[in-house]
């Protein structure tokens, strides 16, 4: 299996960091088997378990990102997970429920993704993809 996080690299440094951990929580959520058991250091102190796979950031420009998502998005195998300008607009939970209500897929803004799924699928869509530097 294996997991990968693709952002739109055109944001500033603190919006990329933001929408990648918002895809990490949000990824973490959907794929119950990523995260692995809680550990004890030598002095007995305990550490929460950490993802057990590689978490690559990828970047993809906005009209790439589209694409993977729409593949995506229609491969069953894959888990899918999106943040979006709308989300990244709003204040509370509540108002990015209503805004979300409200706006058309093509308007959400789309600025990262978290995709989780075979091997060899996950790298058809993404493979040709490299690292966020």
């Amino acid at each position: 299996m294996k997991a990968v996080i693709v952002l739109d690299p055109d944001q500033s440094l603190g919006l990329l960091v933001n929408t990648a951990s918002v895809l990490a929580v949000t990824l973490g959520d959907l794929v119950e088997s990523l995260r692995g058991a809680d550990t004890c250091d030598a002095d007995g102190i305990l550490h929460p378990g950490v993802i057990r796979i590689p978490l690559p950031i990828l970047a993809a420009d906005s009209q790439t990102l589209q694409s993977i998502y729409e593949r995506a998005r229609s491969d069953e195998a894959i888990t899918v997970a999106d943040f979006t300008r709308t989300a990244q607009s709003c204040k509370t939970y509540e108002e990015y429920e209503r805004k979300c209500a409200e706006t058309p897929t093509e308007a959400m803004g789309l600025l990262g993704l978290a995709l989780y799924g075979d091997r060899k699928r996950i790298n058809k869509l993404v493979g040709s993809l490299k690292m966020l530097r």
